[in-house]
């Protein structure tokens, strides 16, 4: 691939993150039926009602999405050509794997009223997650795992994975299990090539963590 092949790659790329509805998706866009009297006063301090709920939910994905969007365009600015599109693979990537994974929350109240519920807490907490290593790459450093090596963790994982494919939609489990290990092998790439080796294995272990956490329920 020549140099221009490469930027008209890059910009397409750019150009479908920017553009990209973050925190638009069809089932909560749709399922969010904002009436003017839920839209009028929400109590999110203690909300009382499901709608005020769904709506201050709502809001605090929209807030984690602005800063993100905020941290992500500042750490961009600041990357190699090759650095930046290592990003915006991993970004992208996080975006199917947060979708993905949060359909899978949502899977156990499927047709509820809890359901956007579920999704849109999930994609907060992801959201907020991700803003958080990126407020680490701005500071020209890699996100620390808790554990110390992905061997302590791997197993757990499996373990993870299994009991989730039995609890759950094992179509929707094997789903987000996919989209995890693709962004996983991007994100690692990217800090791998950023700070060296010692950050490859220190992101698979961070990430395995995460995605444990996510399969044990904890993304609600």
């Amino acid at each position: 691939m020549d140099l221009v092949d490469m930027t008209i790659n890059m910009n397409k790329k750019l150009s479908a993150l920017k553009y990209l509805p973050v925190t638009c998706l069809s089932l909560a866009c749709m399922t969010y039926n904002l009436s003017s009297q839920a839209q009028s006063n929400p109590n999110c301090s203690s909300p009382q009602t499901q709608a005020e709920m769904n709506i201050c939910a709502r809001q605090s994905l929209e807030r984690a999405d602005s800063e993100l969007n905020r941290v992500y365009s500042q750490v961009i600015n600041n990357q190699s050509a090759t650095h930046r599109e290592l990003l915006i693979d991993a970004q992208l990537d996080w975006i199917d794997y947060r979708d993905a994974t949060c359909e899978l929350a949502g899977d156990g109240v499927r047709g509820g009223s809890l359901q956007p519920l579920y999704i849109t807490t999930c994609h907060t907490t992801l959201t907020e997650t991700r803003t958080a290593e990126l407020a680490a790459y701005a500071e020209n450093r890699y996100p620390r795992s808790t554990a110390t090596r992905f061997s302590d963790v791997e197993p757990q994982y499996r373990s993870a994975l299994s009991r989730r494919t039995r609890q759950s939609n094992s179509s929707l489990v094997a789903a987000a299990d996919n989209a995890w290990q693709n962004y996983r092998n991007s994100v690692c790439e990217f800090e791998q090539r950023s700070w060296g080796s010692p950050a490859l294995g220190n992101c698979q272990t961070r990430l395995t963590e995460q995605w444990i956490q996510q399969l044990q329920g904890g993304g609600r």
